[in-house]
């Protein structure tokens, strides 16, 4: 069975380009097709198989500009022919790749990463035109495919009032970066917090709530935003981005992770817990996160001070391996083999 791949764009290196490169160290061979590829941005297996893409590789450096062509999609999906030689189509799409031109003969498999689109397209003149063709033209090419997947349990709720036969395999997360350590290696003595999701406003509220509160914190992730907040403290509080060899005994040596992280897939939450610490998060990543080890509060004070106290009156009791379980869902080979099942049954018709 020869194979090739689909996805919307290959922008940068996040969690959609991790999804998309499970999927490359499958099938070393195949090759890709996207809307948007920005050459040297994405290493790893991805960079290293031919790639083909429309004009828009010239024109978009990012998710949003991406998202103001929305309404050229259509006729640019028409355009790129994915080859008749291959028999199967792996497609990980935020909404889009589904609908490129293929052959009859050729199956498809799509992987909806993500179907929250409509929210990201700027209402300009041409944008309001055309809006409605455009989500359309999404529905129609997604009943078109042989097998839909969804990522998550309330993807499945958007679509499933025309694709009804949708299943759930959650993305994958590379559990085996993060060891889970005793308890009895750290301190565990003060809060780690996430910055992507904290505006430079934000983050000093929230230290100055931490300060308040004598509760010691240390900001992790990528901090470039906050530059200008880092003379505010005598000690440096910003880790900052890192590897997951750096940041895994960060996390595990904290009290809890809070992260207001409603951007990205939950990266470092996950990485929390696989630890076999707790987390804070914001209510939006409920979509991701459940069970035990995991609280939830909205960017309030008096919110995320009970959330705090919720934590600190359960860490005689925390149970590290229980907390690690929750990411067990996620571990990129449950994930890998669930493709891997998928393609058998396929070559079986």
């Amino acid at each position: 069975m020869k194979v090739a791949i689909t996805c919307d764009y290959l922008i940068e290196r996040n969690h959609y380009s991790e999804v998309v490169e499970s999927i490359c160290e499958l099938f070393p061979e195949a090759r890709l097709y996207c809307f948007v590829h920005r050459e040297g941005m994405i290493l790893g297996h991805i960079e290293q198989r031919m790639i083909t893409s429309t004009y828009l590789s010239k024109k978009v450096k990012s998710e949003s500009e991406f998202y103001n062509h929305s309404y050229q999609i259509p006729s640019l999906a028409k355009n790129l022919f994915v080859s008749c030689e291959y028999d199967l189509i792996i497609n990980i799409s935020k909404g889009f790749s589904q609908g490129f031109k293929r052959c009859d003969k050729s199956k498809i498999i799509t992987y909806l990463y993500d179907f929250g689109f409509e929210n990201k397209i700027k209402k300009t003149l041409m944008q309001k035109l055309f809006y409605s063709f455009v989500v359309s033209w999404v529905k129609k090419t997604l009943k078109k495919s042989d097998l839909v997947i969804v990522s998550r349990k309330d993807l499945l709720e958007d679509i499933k009032s025309f694709l009804p036969n949708a299943e759930v395999v959650p993305p994958p997360f590379r559990v085996s970066d993060y060891s889970l350590f005793p308890k009895s290696m750290f301190k565990h003595d003060y809060f780690a917090i996430e910055t992507t999701g904290l505006t430079l406003a934000s983050a000093r509220e929230i230290s100055s709530w931490m300060q308040e509160w004598e509760l010691p914190f240390q900001f992790i992730g990528n901090d470039e935003h906050l530059s200008e907040m880092k003379k505010d403290f005598e000690t440096n509080k910003f880790f900052g981005n890192r590897c997951s060899g750096e940041h895994a005994p960060v996390l595990a040596g904290s009290k809890a992770l809070i992260s207001f992280n409603n951007h990205e897939f939950p990266n470092l939450a996950l990485a929390t817990m696989a630890t076999g610490r707790p987390v804070i998060l914001g209510n939006d990543l409920k979509k991701w996160i459940h069970g035990t080890g995991s609280y939830f509060a909205s960017f309030h004070k008096g919110s995320l001070r009970a959330m705090i106290d919720e934590v600190l009156s359960n860490e005689e009791d925390l149970d590290g391996q229980k907390i690690r379980a929750h990411v067990m869902e996620y571990h990129d080979i449950k994930f890998k083999a669930h493709i891997k099942r998928v393609l058998d049954s396929f070559s079986l018709r």
